[in-house]
């Protein structure tokens, strides 16, 4: 007789063939999980926060770095960067050559015309002198970073910006005035009023110069002032004249004025918050003494403006001429709430004595400059002939200033 070729499995192979299967439903289930938990890790919340905290931190540092290089031509816009600036940039992260080979110079005067042909293609980005912004100088690496030939633009950009702030040492610090501004509260609160018609003035200054270059960032900033602006309010108040403090001095103060990893980049701009700080870290600046409050350093301050307005003599200029109007109505509303609050407060002042060492050019600085008592202070009211004749002598001269009771 035949064997039956369909004899039955034996219990044995059965039992092998079960075990084979679960190993292998098992191994599919385990794997299936993996999955699934590696994409709730990747889709978790707290997982896309972290990602979004490195992308800003990366970019503050990026900004940083920036404004380094931007700041290098101190007589310019420091939030602008020239295409001169960016190629140098680059040479010093290693993204480029930065030696004088033949080879070398042929891909700086690449990349040159890169950025020559993105300036064309984003009107808005730029003004007359070919300068980026820090938005157009993000989209310009995004741009590079497309030119890499890498399949993920999006990685090509990441390892680009990487690269920049593992090679790049010339990142600026940025002092905290934290401190300073709480002690400073009460004094700006106070002045509160003029501070914000001064800033409103400088600020419809800014937006009406912006729309004419770019519409879409005037129409999404705060209210704020802009660099240009913030000289002209310099140079006005004399802040920067008389050795109070250089141009390069101002720049640096107005960038780390700035608010510091803000939302979006529109929100990188002068507002009335950032303004009152920015007044706090002049103030710090122009003081060389470490031991004077930060109240009375902001006092100091405000009477440096009050001075500069004082001597230019705005109460004989016509409130009815039509192109001054504003400008007269603000300045002069800061005079007369500077002198109330003088005259409420008491203040001691010793102005116009030269200091003996001439390095003494700032307020507070050198023995010569800070009388020791209110006897001796000359006798000094707002208004009056003398203080005309020593705002006269103002103008001539770079004199220490003040001290408070």
């Amino acid at each position: 007789m035949m064997a039956d070729a369909s004899s039955p499995v034996s219990p044995r192979s059965n039992s092998k063939c079960r075990r084979e299967s679960s190993a292998s439903l098992a191994k599919s289930k385990s794997s299936d999980e993996a999955k699934e938990l590696s994409k709730q890790k990747y889709d978790s919340p707290f997982d896309a926060s972290l990602i979004a905290a490195r992308k800003r931190s990366q970019q503050e540092r990026l900004w940083d770095i920036f404004t380094a290089y931007a700041l290098q031509i101190s007589s310019e816009d420091p939030t602008r960067i020239r295409i001169a600036n960016v190629v140098k940039l680059l040479q010093d992260c290693g993204i480029i050559e930065g030696d004088n080979t033949e080879e070398a110079k042929m891909i700086e005067k690449e990349v040159a015309i890169v950025c020559e042909a993105f300036l064309k293609a984003h009107p808005m980005d730029r003004d007359s002198s070919k300068k980026l912004d820090f938005t157009a100088f993000l989209a310009l690496l995004l741009h590079f970073a497309k030119m890499s030939g890498d399949r993920d633009p999006s990685r090509a950009y990441d390892s680009l910006v990487r690269t920049c702030l593992e090679k790049q040492q010339k990142s600026r610090n940025r002092v905290a005035v934290t401190e300073e501004l709480q002690d400073c509260k009460k004094v700006l609160l106070i002045f509160e009023e003029p501070l914000t018609k001064i800033f409103m003035f400088y600020a419809a200054q800014s937006h009406s110069k912006l729309e004419k270059i770019d519409p879409k960032m005037a129409q999404f900033c705060p209210p704020h002032m802009s660099y240009a602006e913030a000289v002209a309010f310099g140079r006005k108040y004399g802040i920067i004249a008389h050795g109070v403090l250089t141009t390069t001095e101002f720049a640096s103060i107005y960038i780390d004025s700035l608010p510091k990893a803000p939302a979006t980049e529109y929100d990188r701009v002068l507002t009335y918050t950032a303004f009152c700080e920015m007044l706090v870290r002049l103030s710090k600046k122009t003081c060389l003494d470490i031991n004077l409050p930060a109240d009375r350093n902001l006092k100091g301050l405000l009477q440096v403006m009050w001075l500069a307005l004082a001597s230019s003599s705005p109460r004989a200029l016509k409130i009815t001429d039509v192109l001054k109007s504003d400008r007269v109505d603000v300045t002069k509303h800061f005079l007369i709430h500077f002198e109330k609050y003088w005259k409420k407060e008491r203040y001691e002042c010793e102005l116009f004595r030269r200091s003996v060492n001439t390095s003494a050019r700032r307020i507070g600085h050198g023995p010569a400059a800070i009388p020791t008592t209110a006897s001796d202070a000359p006798p000094f009211e707002p208004g009056s002939a003398t203080s005309a004749k020593n705002q006269n002598a103002a103008a001539q001269s770079k004199y220490s200033i003040i001290t408070y009771p």
